[in-house]
């Protein structure tokens, strides 16, 4: 059993495009016996982005988010104190300056959880303590 933490495109491209996700991704998504999260900033990444018609779920939004742990087996991590004094400490590379996935990557390192993400971005992080599945 794996505990892994879905990035923002891992965890939209499961849901919506599946063929974007390579097939030993895709094993590891649909073995029963792992645990699958997604980080309560995903979420509010998504509704962002659902707001400003930049994805697709329009009034689908609501029922998604009531759906995720019922329906599609993820847990939703939420975020703490501990999660902020490691995103406090989390040194980036000055291009890379989205916060959703500052957050999502300390969640990450404190939970030691592996991180799936395709991000070109995130290897950077392992130095730090992230374990990256890719």
């Amino acid at each position: 059993m794996s505990r892994y933490l879905l990035d923002t495109h891992i965890f939209i491209w499961n849901i919506v495009d599946k063929k974007q996700l390579p097939r030993p991704l895709l094993d590891e998504l649909d073995d029963y016996n792992n645990v699958l999260y997604v980080s309560r900033a995903s979420l509010i990444e998504i509704a962002i982005k659902n707001r400003d018609g930049k994805l697709e779920l329009g009034e689908k939004y609501s029922i998604f988010i009531r759906s995720l742990e019922s329906r599609m087996g993820v847990k939703i991590l939420e975020f703490d104190n501990r999660h902020l004094i490691t995103l406090n400490n989390l040194t980036y590379p000055k291009s890379h300056k989205d916060p959703f996935d500052h957050l999502i990557i300390s969640q990450a390192i404190t939970d030691k959880l592996q991180l799936i993400s395709v991000d070109k971005n995130m290897p950077f992080y392992c130095s730090q303590g992230l374990n990256l599945f890719q």
